[in-house]
């Protein structure tokens, strides 16, 4: 929340870490970092070694996610590094993005894009996406077309 973990390097592909305190509001604490406003895929992402994020069986991991109401994306996908790749995605909206085999770990539907102009917290199951009893060391936020601000992330345990 606010910042990324400790000692993380942070990496772009079509877009930029900007953190934002307004427009919109973020959803937790005085920061969220948001997409640029662009067409095709683009993401940002962060690798942190050094603070890893221990996941256990039953685990959810967790976003917010606020989606631009004039420029929504058609699709968002969240990942996580683990054990040296990426195959840990999760997505809603169209499957435009071709990473990963769809239906697996690696491109896992998790249904339409949330409600636009407001924060949502999307969630997803670790089994959902091969990530239970792993350690992630990076997170990424990718889109299709559009704009989306992100804010807190992390996981729950039940």
């Amino acid at each position: 929340d606010d910042t990324l973990p400790p000692e993380a390097t942070e990496h772009v592909v079509n877009d930029r870490w900007t953190w934002i305190s307004a427009n919109p509001a973020p959803y937790s604490g005085t920061r969220a970092h948001q997409s640029d406003d662009a067409a095709g895929q683009h993401c940002h992402f962060f690798v942190a070694e050094r603070s890893p994020l221990v996941v256990n069986a039953g685990d959810t991991l967790f976003a917010y996610v606020y989606l631009d109401p004039v420029r929504p994306p058609r699709q968002l996908v969240l990942s996580w590094l683990a054990d040296d790749h990426w195959e840990h995605r999760a997505y809603w909206g169209e499957n435009l993005i071709n990473e990963g085999i769809d239906g697996g770990p690696g491109r896992r539907a998790m249904g339409p894009l949330p409600p636009t102009g407001q924060w949502v917290r999307l969630e997803v199951p670790a089994h959902a996406v091969d990530l239970e009893n792993r350690t992630a060391t990076g997170m990424g936020f990718t889109l299709f077309d559009g704009r989306a601000t992100w804010d807190r992330a992390g996981k729950v345990g039940r």
